[in-house]
């Protein structure tokens, strides 16, 4: 990106920069830590989190998300209520499909339900698999093997 790319990109979103620090700023010293605290928390200087708080420099998504783990609260918490505006999605925006329940090991003691009819087993697979990403790395083993084991199992 240009000089004068990121400059006109600057000024496009800089309406949020501000308000977005100040909102972190303010969470921060609620939970009663300083910049510097929180520096650490995020692995980043001190000078870095200053920045983001003052607006100077845009906090990226991803850093936002690290925040909010750090101090346990959701990342919508800390767009209530702001003074910007957000944008309509444009007309060529497709809104994803909701996710499909996973498979759980917490499921009553019938079992899991049944899939849907009209469920493939590749939707099977992606739930089944979800579950098992879930799972400690010893158990994520041991599922492994047993559904090598049921792969190998002669059909009834």
């Amino acid at each position: 990106m240009t000089k004068a790319e990121d400059d006109e990109d600057r000024k496009r979103t800089q309406h949020i920069d501000v308000p977005l620090g100040v909102r972190v700023r303010a969470i921060r010293e609620n939970h009663g830590l300083t910049q510097a605290d929180m520096a650490r928390m995020l692995d980043i200087s001190t000078n870095q989190w200053g920045r983001h708080e003052s607006g100077a420099n845009r906090l990226p998504a991803a850093r936002l998300w690290q925040f909010c783990e750090a101090l346990n609260i959701e990342v919508a918490a800390v767009f209530r209520d702001q003074p910007f505006v957000a944008v309509r999605p444009s007309a060529a925006f497709v809104p994803l499909p909701e996710p499909q329940r996973p498979f759980s090991l917490h499921d009553d003691a019938s079992g899991p339900a049944d899939p849907a009819p009209n469920e493939s087993g590749g939707a099977l697979v992606q739930r089944i698999g979800a579950a098992v990403r879930a799972l400690s790395p010893e158990r994520q083993r041991t599922a492994l093997a047993v559904i090598r084991a049921l792969k190998n199992e002669d059909p009834e």
